[in-house]
Order: C-alpha cells, then structure tokens, then sequence
C-alpha cells in the first residue's frame, strides 16, 4: 500500500526517549507508582537521538478533508515513509522544524 504525505503541519523537534526496565524486564515506575520512568535515547556516540513530533495527513487514510494525526517522524524508522519525512523535515522542506522546549 502507498503511504504518500497529503500535508505535515506543527513539527517540533523532541528527545528520544524509552520506558526503563528493570532487571526482570518490567517497566519501572516513578515513587508514585503510576508514572514510568524515562530514559534517553542515545547513539552508539553517546549523543541524545532527536525525533521530529508532527501531525500528519496520509493518502492511504483518505484525502485532505481527513483529521490531523499525531506522527513522529525517525530517522531509525523501519517504514520509509516515515525515514524519508524525517529527513525532508529535517532539511527544511516543509518549513521550521520548532524547537524543543
């Protein structure tokens, strides 16, 4: 199925980021007991991986009239849809890619 982009609005630049595990391989959680802790995600050089958090229309779900989906695009992505809206963003294709906050 083809997985061409209709329209990307709102990029915003974010740290990688994962639910750490503990030895036995379950999540571990804040002392609040509800909130998991989170772990940056780093390269094989130690530096924090950047994701690009977006919304996202997609010609397979319909046309332009579709609602705006939540989609973060990654240069690790297994999809190349997703590995080529990274790098278009990242280039500056679709406008500023905003700052973390």
């Amino acid at each position: 199925m083809s997985r061409n982009l209709i329209a990307v609005r709102n990029p915003k630049w974010k740290t990688a980021k994962m639910i750490k595990i503990d030895g036995d391989g379950n999540p571990v959680l804040e002392s609040d007991g509800v909130t998991y802790v989170s772990e940056v995600v780093n390269d094989s050089d130690g530096n924090p991986i950047k994701i690009i958090e977006c919304e996202c229309k997609w010609s397979h779900l319909g046309d332009d009239t579709q609602d705006w989906l939540p989609f973060t695009a990654d240069a690790r992505d297994p999809e190349l849809h997703g590995r080529n809206l990274y790098a278009d963003l990242a280039a500056g294709k679709h406008g500023t890619v905003a700052d973390e906050e």
